[in-house]
């Protein structure tokens, strides 16, 4: 009885401390929330074709000019997301030149299964800022800015891989989110 006892004991402990829940609330989710509620509106984007995309190990080349980089840490998955040309550098920070420090999917947030929302978190490099400007002061700072977007692809369904999704999917909101400290 007290083997059995031990056992159950262990087994309700271990799928106790691993069945943590996201809460939309708190974390990662909180902000982006909030801004989804106050700041959304459909928008869209046109794409880039796949021939103008050059994608190396840790970057790619958008038309020769235009530089995306990618930590090490980011999900192959996320890269599908610039290969399908549906994210421009010019667009997010006003520069030929983004590096993406991390990149998540926002689940929770995403309202049915033709839209997925997600965050990506870069560091600043806009050296188009005036001297006198204070995104020419901020530039150099060690926080990265967050911002947020949502993919939409109307023929997607619960049982669409997130390869397919991607590759069907439009661009239909990007902003900025803020800070992160």
């Amino acid at each position: 009885m007290k083997k059995i006892f031990t056992i159950l004991s262990i087994i309700i402990f271990a799928v106790k401390g691993n069945a943590q829940t996201e809460d939309i609330y708190g974390g990662k989710y909180h902000p982006a929330k909030e801004h989804f509620e106050t700041q959304y509106k459909k928008q869209e984007y046109p794409k880039y074709s796949r021939f103008q995309i050059k994608l190396e190990k840790d970057r790619m080349i958008i038309d020769v000019v235009k530089l995306i980089e990618f930590s090490k840490n980011l999900d192959e998955k996320f890269k599908l997301i610039f290969e399908n040309g549906l994210l421009d550098p010019m667009r997010i920070n006003g520069n030929t030149v983004l590096k993406i420090a991390s990149m998540d999917e926002l689940p929770l947030l995403s309202t049915n299964p033709q839209t997925k929302r997600f965050k990506f978190w870069i560091f600043p490099q806009n050296s188009n800022a005036k001297k006198d400007s204070v995104e020419y002061v901020l530039r150099g700072r060690m926080n990265p800015n967050e911002y947020y977007f949502e993919l939409q692809n109307e023929n997607a369904d619960e049982n669409t891989s997130f390869k397919e999704f991607v590759e069907g999917a439009k661009l239909t909101y990007l902003a900025y989110g803020g800070i992160i400290i």
